[in-house]
């Protein structure tokens, strides 16, 4: 037994709208997708996005709010909290090889803050970082470098 709605009655499928409402591609510019059938414009479509273009960005765009976004990572000489390569000791990296041949390529090491935070790019399933990140600071113990910190980015 289900309770009667008396609610806004349901919606069943949205409102047709035109697909080519975007500010971003000129009437002369589009891709007329409706005059190709549906097998030549999947295919036509499957061309645009393999080739990052589907017509929403001009050239540029993506790129100009890529740096913007990591500007300030310049700015302030922080890397924390980004995939940005820092400095790393050679001697600690070269101490290290060992568990770093260990994890494979679930992680890159990004770089060594201070001599003992040890900042990696984390490949693995979300899921597994924490325990990761745990596992890599034993490992790296028994490597017998000094670690206050493995961060996982």
């Amino acid at each position: 037994h289900t309770a009667k709605w008396h609610g806004y009655p349901e919606i069943l499928s949205y409102p047709k709208q035109d697909y080519m409402n975007n500010r971003f591609t000129k009437p002369e510019d589009k891709t007329d997708f409706d005059a190709l059938g549906p097998a030549l414009a999947r295919v036509k479509a499957v061309e645009l996005a393999r080739a990052k273009n589907n017509e929403w960005l001009p050239k540029g765009v993506s790129e100009e709010y890529h740096r913007k976004k990591t500007a300030i990572y310049k700015e302030k000489g922080v890397i924390t909290g980004s995939t940005l390569k820092g400095e790393a000791d050679e001697d600690i990296a070269a101490k290290i090889q060992p568990a770093l041949e260990i994890l494979g390529d679930v992680v890159e090491l990004l770089s060594i803050e201070l001599g003992t935070v040890f900042r990696f790019k984390y490949h693995g399933l979300i899921k597994n970082k924490r325990g990761m990140e745990a596992w890599t600071g034993v490992l790296l113990r028994d490597c017998d470098v000094d670690v206050t910190g493995v961060v996982f980015e």
